[in-house]
């Protein structure tokens, strides 16, 4: 037998001795196979064992087969054999009608009332395979009542029988349950955290004694199970909204004191110190869960927010590059960085983004299109004319026309520079052309300097100095404060 059927061997015995709490995986064995996996599985059993544990492996084959008949007959003579197994009891009611798997974890359930898991499996039963029925529901209010008896402050108990009496809109009985376990000497942190939605459905907003036992509350569960992200996380957000800033970041110092690595933690501490103007430790921790794990893209992003805002341009950058790093991002977010860094004179970390975006996507016109302007200013001009040339040859092959939109105006003016850089002015007026038509009027701005370049292209070849001066005086008139265009004007005239 292959090592794959050993374990599944294995882990089927585990099941029925009741080591796993859920059922195994099965895997598909050859049908021939299966008197010698059911010799395997029985060989480390008692005689008495045997019987039961080969029912169970043929149950386990039926259910695998979809054979639901044969299955609840194998599953059946398990549990007749050996009726203390939960795991077959279980499978055994999954497969027969509601009256008899209702009788199978009744009897179950009353013949093992100190193993908790029966009964609430018992009690959610009923409720959910007849829900409004009343019987059904005194059963499993009668069922919960007992185990409450046996198991008390548990709250996977006295939370199912709140629910019930509100339900039958019996609040004195659901208040009876809350005060006693709010009197209850306890230090299980989820005992309070159970208690603290109890207390918000149960007690009245304006009753006196309302925020007072929250707060005792969310103290306990503080006090009891600061260790746990998810308490942490639920106490400090109390004391925020309560307007206890300082308690909501004292929670959380004292969570990520003792799980250093809780990173989410440690980055919503970080915006806490950081939005109570606590800027140099909220920096420090952001900082301390970066050098934790790199790839922590929240803290990054909170980060880039905190320096773009205090205009620290070249770390806000940073740390958005490292955004796209750790997360990824479509072409559009890759050309807005790689934007900005073209913005402030940065066109070689523009240029190694958009080198990775096109890792990713190698055919995209506008990454290869922006990618051409980042290499031309990083002053690779014969591999920018290159990626000139692929992003109009992808524009032009794309089936989308709106794809020609990414060869705008900006594109068109540094494909000009790239073309006078290599000779081929007459191009190069072309592009300046196709660039002044293709400027959008709300853009005064970039169609000013797109008729800068042109005059100031015929102005270096000396000729066509009237309509150089035509141009400029339109670009004066778009961008009157230009300096620029008031010196080649003058040079013009000249």
């Amino acid at each position: 037998m292959s090592p794959l059927q050993k374990n599944q061997c294995q882990s089927a015995q585990f099941a029925y001795t009741g080591h796993l709490r859920y059922a195994p995986i099965v895997v598909k064995i050859p049908t021939v196979l299966r008197p010698l996996v059911i010799l395997l599985l029985t060989t480390s059993f008692s005689q008495a064992d045997v019987g039961a544990l080969s029912s169970y492996a043929k149950g386990l084959f039926a259910e695998r087969d979809g054979l639901g008949d044969e299955a609840r007959l194998h599953f059946e003579t398990t549990l007749a054999a050996d009726p203390h197994s939960f795991t077959v009891a279980q499978r055994t009611a999954n497969y027969q009608d509601l009256p008899t798997a209702s009788k199978t974890l009744r009897t179950y359930a009353n013949g093992h009332p100190n193993y908790l898991s029966s009964q609430i499996y018992y009690a959610d039963f009923l409720q959910n395979s007849a829900p409004g029925d009343a019987i059904a529901k005194k059963t499993a209010l009668t069922t919960l009542e007992s185990a409450y008896q046996r198991f008390p402050h548990t709250s996977s108990v006295f939370s199912r029988l709140i629910t019930i009496h509100e339900e039958d809109e019996n609040r004195d009985a659901s208040l009876k349950i809350l005060h006693t376990e709010l009197k209850a000497e306890h230090s299980d942190p989820y005992h309070w955290v159970s208690l603290i939605q109890q207390t918000r459905t149960l007690i009245p907003a304006d009753d006196p004694t309302y925020h007072d036992t929250l707060n005792r509350l969310h103290s306990n569960a503080r006090r009891d199970g600061i260790a746990d992200p998810a308490i942490a996380r639920r106490v400090a957000d109390y004391y925020r909204d309560q307007g206890k800033t300082q308690l909501a970041i004292d929670t959380l110092t004292d969570h990520v004191h003792t799980v250093p690595n809780s990173l989410d933690l440690r980055t919503r501490l970080g915006l806490l110190l950081l939005s109570s103007n606590q800027e140099a430790a909220g920096v420090r921790m952001l900082e301390d869960t970066i050098s934790i794990d790199p790839d922590q893209i929240y803290a990054h992003r909170a980060l880039a927010k905190h320096h773009e805002d205090r205009g620290n341009i070249d770390q806000s950058l940073h740390h958005e590059a490292e955004v796209l790093r750790a997360a990824g991002g479509d072409p559009t977010e890759f050309i807005a960085l790689a934007n900005r860094y073209l913005e402030h004179e940065q066109p070689r970390e523009a240029r190694l983004l958009l080198e990775k975006a096109r890792f990713h996507h190698p055919d995209n016109t506008a990454i290869i299109a922006r990618l051409a302007i980042a290499t031309l200013r990083d002053g690779n001009t014969k591999e920018a004319a290159e990626l000139f040339r692929q992003a109009e040859s992808l524009a032009k092959d794309a089936k989308d026309p709106k794809t020609k939109q990414f060869l705008d105006a900006d594109f068109q003016i540094e494909f000009a520079h790239s073309l006078q850089q290599a000779g081929d002015t007459k191009e190069a007026e072309n592009r300046l052309r196709e660039a002044i038509r293709s400027v959008p009027e709300d853009q005064p701005n970039k169609a000013a300097y797109a008729l800068r370049e042109l005059a100031r292209l015929w102005l270096d070849q000396n000729k066509n100095q009237g309509p150089a001066i035509s141009l400029l005086k339109r670009a004066q008139k778009l961008e009157p404060e230009n300096e620029e265009t008031n010196v080649l004007l003058e040079r013009a005239k000249k």
